[in-house]
């Protein structure tokens, strides 16, 4: 309402009356309505409003990606899981054939530019207060924070549609005199990958001194959380052949010396009661006050029934992968009798089992990850003796004996890329991992039905980034849609 109230301001003012730009919804819609300085200030006249604002971004994580969309963008839409239910939006996804209106793919645009914006209101308003009523060192790290999730959003989002708006300013008040500098921010062109991924790596370097070493049992920025980002984004950055992978081992090594430690058992880390393990770097918490809905979208309805199709149901193919002594997965997947056979008999069907109550919280970065990829730079390094003696600390926990010998490059990655798909399956990786190895194509095109049917024969590859939102596209005429859509 407050654009809108600002907007018809505007149109009134006869020397910009020609202004029809404003005529469509703007992306305030997504990253937040333009702030008014006096507004600005109430909220933010003491150092607890900045520190109260800064922990409301991580509310995001609570939201519908975070709980689901995530895995269906990585585990639906990959070999890990066919789609559950019956929506063409799920099914788009499952066949890799999604249309800018499908409502996925706005849900995770939507979101994310959220995220985006949240950060950027917190920051720029931190940064403006008066020195008298905030103190630097709570300044520096409120706005570290801020910088972390801006950066963690648009990691996604790059990996996800490519070139996206590179937004990193709050939108301030309309005015008469401002209309032109606020233009672009209403109706942002979108920035190359390249340009985003060098404010990933910006934001992050300048987070990680003010973020705090531990989070201490609760869903917050650290530096190795910090670390971790900088590593998957120099892992995914350009092309497979061109990238720097002694960057990414190096700050893979950067999060290991934070001291994490993998757990003894598996099966401790989805434990609901246990929570905030040594292996955990981020995770989202969940109560009972404030209950996770993946577990209901997921397993089960709260009185313990299972009576439609579950959202994420695992494949054939990823279940033939486990072998017998492999402890994660009972783990990762429980049978239980169901009212319906769409993929395997009613009376043993396998379903997700790593969130179990509506009180398990939701791991997005853990130790197991950070091992496992420096694992892949390392074979792209060619030195596989040391990545396979991390695959082996990996498999040692899960029961199975150690990879012997030294195996060829192209086995080497194979064996890496396995092991990431049986440690981290339903965590929100396995798409991301296919992409960022270029491996898309060849494993999704043999990705097949429970009767030997192929489930995507062919994929055009410019459907490995998503579509912009056909609404966001209508509404502003910056944005060009990705090739092919």
């Amino acid at each position: 309402m407050k654009n809108k109230k600002y907007i018809l301001f505007i149109l009134g003012i006869s020397l910009f009356s020609s202004c029809s730009f404003l005529d469509t919804e703007s992306f305030a819609a997504l990253v937040g309505e333009p702030q008014d300085k006096v507004e600005q200030a109430s909220a933010y006249k003491t150092a607890a409003d900045a520190q109260r604002e800064a922990a409301g971004l991580y509310e995001n994580f609570r939201n519908n990606t975070f709980q689901f969309d995530l895995f269906g963008y990585n585990d639906i839409q990959s070999d890990n899981c066919y789609h559950g239910g019956d929506g063409v939006p799920g099914e788009e996804m499952d066949a890799v054939k999604l249309n800018p209106d499908n409502d996925k793919v706005k849900i995770l645009w939507n979101e994310y530019f959220k995220m985006v914006g949240d950060a950027n209101i917190v920051i720029d308003n931190t940064e403006l207060m008066d020195a008298k009523s905030i103190d630097p060192q709570t300044r520096n790290k409120i706005v570290a924070e801020g910088k972390f999730i801006r950066a963690y959003a648009y990691l996604d989002l790059v990996r996800i549609y490519g070139d996206v708006p590179l937004l990193l300013k709050m939108i301030p008040a309309m005015s008469s005199e401002n209309l032109e500098q606020i233009r672009p921010l209403l109706y942002p062109v979108r920035a190359p990958k390249e340009e985003v991924y060098d404010q990933i790596v910006k934001d992050l370097n300048e987070a990680i001194p003010h973020l705090a070493s531990t989070s201490k049992g609760s869903s917050s920025a650290t530096k190795g959380a910090a670390y971790l980002l900088l590593a998957k984004a120099y892992a995914s950055r350009g092309t497979k052949s061109n990238r720097d992978y002694n960057q990414v081992v190096a700050y893979c090594n950067k999060v290991i010396s934070e001291g994490y430690q993998l757990v003894n058992e598996f099966d401790d880390l989805w434990k609901p009661e246990i929570k905030f393990t040594s292996e955990s770097i981020f995770e989202v918490n969940y109560e009972n006050e404030r209950p996770n809905w993946a577990y209901w979208v997921l397993f089960s309805e709260a009185d313990g029934q299972i009576t439609w199709r579950r959202y994420c149901t695992p494949t054939h193919e990823l279940i033939a992968k486990y072998t017998a002594n492999d402890k994660r997965f009972e783990s990762s997947i429980v049978y239980k009798s169901v009212d319906y056979d769409t993929h395997y008999p009613k009376g043993k069907y396998p379903i997700s089992n790593k969130i179990r109550n509506k009180v398990s919280n939701i791991k997005l970065l853990r130790l197991a990850d950070v091992l496992l990829l420096k694992a892949e730079a390392l074979v792209e390094l060619n030195n596989i003796s040391e990545a396979m003696s991390i695959v082996n600390v990996i498999r040692k926990r899960a029961g199975l004996l150690d990879i012997t010998g030294l195996p060829a490059q192209g086995t080497a990655r194979e064996i890496v890329e396995l092991e990431r798909q049986l440690e981290l399956y339903m965590e929100g990786h396995r798409w991301f991992d296919l992409l960022r190895n270029e491996r898309v194509i060849p494993v999704m095109t043999n990705h097949k039905y429970k009767d030997g049917k192929l489930l995507v024969p062919v994929l055009e590859e410019f459907r490995l980034v998503w579509p912009v939102p056909q609404n966001e596209k209508d509404s502003n005429p910056n944005l060009v849609q990705n090739t092919g859509y």
